[in-house]
């Protein structure tokens, strides 16, 4: 069974209050007191290109790179991830022989939201295809901070060709900010993305691989030494895998400084994320999984043609914080800098 759009949005009504939710409107306390932030003195600049836009701080260093040409990728993704320090957090795409770990080479970009069963269509595996539409809104700064607004559909068909049904249209807006929080310089990114239908209903079904997610490196992996920390307490895949949080930090030292990235729900339409961790190195955000993980109801939800579905997504990268100023780093992330 699939509840309709509106049949799931009612029951994420009912259940806001069972796991705190991070929202730009609150917080509770009991998650991380609010701390004072403000605009980072360094600025963000972007680099445009054919296939990629490049945003760099003003050493000229890498923050990230959104890609969306990449055809052994064939979805629109963020890679080299760097926290405001420089130190890359997500594994590098293409990976390095001998060094990365080889598993999911190019299923797991980076950071990204994708899909294993729209009403059958798999783009996760690259059983079906995706056709990046451009930016509705072109990569700009304003005040440090790079956006931008993207458009892709998702196929039913494994080529894209003029007559390839669009089973799903997304239209995603990303921004990516450096702020410091309580004196922590932070790197922001948040994902807010918008799915409809194409002209069928389309179901996003309640499987194990469905969201937003980041694949990490080595050093922030449980299984080289990294450690993840759930805004309930649980650590690693043992304590994390399945549960449903707020918030999952990966976190581990690279050169000598401890570094870290957590991986926020900022509050959809479904339902608090069921998150899916391997301690490999695979972080994910699941908003359709709870029978996958649960063996309890099917949380799969059917949009309508006309019908939308917002998801909202964000991950903040952090330098040398110590363990209990973290949830008040992550509590503050999204207000307006004073």
């Amino acid at each position: 069974m699939h509840r309709p759009l509106h049949d799931a949005l009612q029951a994420r009504r009912a259940t806001r209050c069972a796991v705190p939710i991070l929202l730009t409107v609150g917080m509770p306390l009991a998650a991380g007191a609010w701390l004072a932030m403000t605009a980072a003195a360094v600025a963000l600049d972007l680099e445009r290109h054919a296939d990629r836009v490049a945003i760099v701080d003003d050493a000229g260093r890498t923050a990230a790179v959104f890609t969306f040409g990449d055809r052994l990728v064939g979805r629109p993704a963020i890679r080299d991830l760097h926290t405001p320090g420089g130190v890359m957090v997500t594994r590098p795409c293409p990976i390095r022989p001998g060094i990365d770990p080889d598993d999911h080479a190019t299923l797991h970009p980076g950071v990204m939201l994708c899909f294993s069963d729209l009403s059958g269509a798999d783009p996760w595996r690259h059983k079906t295809a995706v056709r990046f539409g451009g930016f509705r809104q072109d990569p700009a700064l304003d005040h440090g901070r790079v956006g931008f607004t993207f458009a892709a559909d998702y196929l039913a068909e494994p080529e894209d060709t003029p007559s390839a049904r669009v089973v799903c249209r997304e239209e995603s807006t990303i921004m990516i900010a450096d702020r410091s929080i309580a004196g922590t310089p932070v790197r922001i990114v948040t994902w807010n993305a918008r799915l409809a239908a194409g002209d069928q209903p389309v179901t996003f079904a309640d499987v194990e691989e469905m969201g937003f997610g980041i694949r990490l490196i080595r050093e922030l992996s449980p299984k080289w030494g990294g450690c993840y920390r759930a805004a309930h307490g649980g650590r690693d895949e043992r304590g994390v895998f399945g549960t449903q949080a707020a918030w999952c930090d990966a976190s581990g030292e690279v050169g000598g400084t401890r570094v870290g990235v957590t991986l926020v729900d900022r509050g959809c339409q479904t339902q608090p994320a069921y998150f899916h961790a391997r301690d490999y190195g695979w972080l994910l955000a699941n908003p359709f999984g709870r029978r996958s993980y649960t063996k309890g109801d099917s949380a799969a939800v059917t949009v309508s043609p006309g019908e939308s579905l917002e998801l909202h997504y964000g991950l903040v990268l952090h330098d040398d914080v110590a363990d209990d100023l973290l949830p008040g780093i992550v509590a503050s992330a999204w207000a307006a800098p004073e």
